[in-house]
């Protein structure tokens, strides 16, 4: 083991208990990974990291004691939720203990609408319990049925129900969160409101989650609708109205070129081959207003599905935001993708990305609230407001070599398109971080001996790690 003594072994055994360490074999593998390997770039630069043990806590106390012994003894130390994150945010790059804060999963749902949860509790438990209390969470990522809600936090963004209500960071919905400090005598440090988007996609760089509390949505009753064209522009008009529709109450608006639809094996059978199809998530209430202008516009009305209550399957959002590049990549497993915000000339990107790179790019768009515009540094990535609904899109990608995909970025830099590259592992690289210099000195706070997960946050000065075994720079 590179930096774990059988000492340290020893006692985090007696903390945690022999059945909760993991030295060797699958599980280790298991707990180092998570779906990095969607981009040829992290798979070719991380594939052969891993921890040198995993270790899974179960209480507050037990977190803290191990944080303790980790401290004292100088290892690098990664926080793990549900492992379904794409930028090999928990894939140690230096060995060291994998902390899987799975088993620390209590949550509560308040009588005013907010979620209280520990950080290994499953949105897929907690949505549930939110809508028979008779709300909904106001953002939740493709993978929610197995994703925790301190990984959606520390390395998400936005997700289902961001065309309502913006992504994580948007308004007030994140209330608060409690983060212990990885040192010799671990304390609890605890943000509300804006100050807690200090820690928000930081990697688990800042500190260990201990406690979240977001806000909740009061819950809607909602239809599956899929409407399919074989007229891409026609389609793309109706679907950037039906989304900037204000009274059409949604949780979803996406857009998929034809050959990205024909890999949703499952919903081939409602599929009309050939054609472009657009996936919401509408209230009951005014599906027939929906549904009716859909067809007055030409559109064939391919599916029609209430969302079971309580949920369970078919939900269309397991195609939607970035499980549909998985199932591309279950078809075409040569493809990868970017993740693209684009402008108010979208038409006009789009055309010049086809023309520039043909057959290379497919566009797969989602309707979020927000303009990304509007940020400033100083709002420390606050949505001001008057927000506008802006079109993002996660586009798959013919992959051809590393220079082709770096091409392919510089090129819709040039033409306005902004990129949130998921073919790096370090979180300034993978997105907009106006408060990196706050994020920097909550580190410097919660992390005094630059332990947590070292080497992913790329601008913070100190990293004990490097010198022994040097992570290859991102080059994509």
């Amino acid at each position: 083991m590179a930096f774990v003594s059988e000492n340290l072994v020893a006692e985090l055994t007696a903390l945690v208990g022999a059945p909760q360490v993991v030295t060797a074999g699958e599980s280790l593998e298991s707990l180092s990974k998570d779906f990095y390997w969607y981009s040829p770039v992290l798979k070719r630069q991380l594939e052969e990291k891993r921890a040198d043990l995993a270790v899974r806590p179960g209480s507050v106390d037990e977190l803290r004691a191990v944080l303790a012994a980790c401290a004292r003894a100088r290892v690098p130390v990664i926080p793990r939720g549900g492992g379904t994150g794409n930028y090999g945010q928990c894939i140690p790059l230096y060995g060291g203990v994998v902390v899987d804060l799975s088993r620390l999963d209590k949550f509560e749902i308040t009588s005013d609408g907010v979620v209280r949860a520990e950080p290994g509790a499953r949105i897929g438990s907690i949505e549930p319990a939110a809508r028979a209390a008779g709300w909904e969470m106001r953002c939740i990522p493709s993978t929610w049925v197995k994703s925790s809600i301190a990984g959606f936090f520390c390395g998400g963004s936005g997700g289902i129900g961001s065309i309502t209500w913006g992504g994580i960071a948007s308004a007030d919905n994140v209330k608060s969160v409690t983060l212990l400090s990885c040192e010799e005598t671990p304390r609890l440090v605890r943000l509300e409101e804006r100050a807690a988007l200090t820690a928000l996609h930081t990697y688990g760089t800042t500190g260990f989650m201990v406690e979240l509390e977001m806000r909740l949505a009061p819950k809607r009753d909602y239809d599956q609708l899929i409407f399919c064209s074989a007229d891409w522009e026609r389609l793309l008009a109706w679907t950037d109205a039906a989304a900037r529709n204000d009274a059409w109450p949604k949780r979803l608006a996406s857009q998929f070129e034809a050959p990205i639809a024909a890999t949703f094996k499952p919903l081939q059978k409602h599929l009309r081959e050939g054609e472009h199809a657009t996936f919401l998530l509408v209230e009951k209430s005014v599906t027939a207003a929906v549904v009716a202008s859909a067809e007055a516009a030409g559109l064939n009305v391919c599916y029609r599905v209430p969302l079971s209550d309580p949920l369970k399957p078919p939900y269309i959002t397991d195609y939607t935001w970035n499980h549909t590049t998985l199932w591309v990549l279950k078809t075409h497993p040569t493809y990868t993708y970017l993740q693209a915000g684009f402008g108010d000339n979208f038409r006009e990107q789009f055309a010049l990305l086809q023309t520039r790179f043909p057959g290379e790019i497919l566009l797969h768009l989602m309707w979020n609230a927000g303009n990304p515009k509007t940020m400033r540094a100083e709002d420390d990535g606050r949505l001001l407001t008057g927000e506008a609904v802006a079109i993002g899109g996660i586009p798959v990608v013919a992959f051809r070599t590393e220079e082709r995909l770096r091409e392919i970025i510089d090129y819709c830099a040039e033409i306005g398109v902004f990129i949130a590259n998921p073919h790096v592992y370090t979180l300034e690289d993978g997105g907009r971080h106006p408060n990196i210099a706050a994020k920097r000195a909550l580190k410097d706070d919660t992390d005094p001996h630059a332990l947590l997960n070292p080497g992913k946050m790329r601008t913070y000065p100190r990293n004990p790690f490097a010198g022994e075994a040097p992570p290859e720079p991102a080059s994509a």
